[in-house]
């Protein structure tokens, strides 16, 4: 199963301690090292892949988050 710029999921800002809120992705950016800031920015990644934490979001909100900010298993 794969994630991809323009779906929605939830997401929680402050590394993860405030409460879920609905986002749009507009970006999405692999890493070769889990939770690392930069990397190379794709259409698609899989789930594997926002597991490992190696997956950086840019949200339609105007927020960013790591792999381990959004709740897995949503997916609107």
């Amino acid at each position: 199963m794969t994630i991809k710029v323009g779906d929605k999921v939830m997401w929680r800002g402050c590394f993860g301690t405030d409460p879920a809120r609905e986002a749009t992705i507009t970006s999405l950016e692999i890493t070769d090292i889990p939770r690392t800031k930069y990397g190379d920015e794709v259409d698609e990644v899989s789930w594997e892949d926002v597991s490992s934490n190696r997956v950086l979001f840019g949200f339609d909100n105007g927020h960013w988050a790591y792999s381990d900010q959004i709740d897995r298993g949503v997916q609107l």
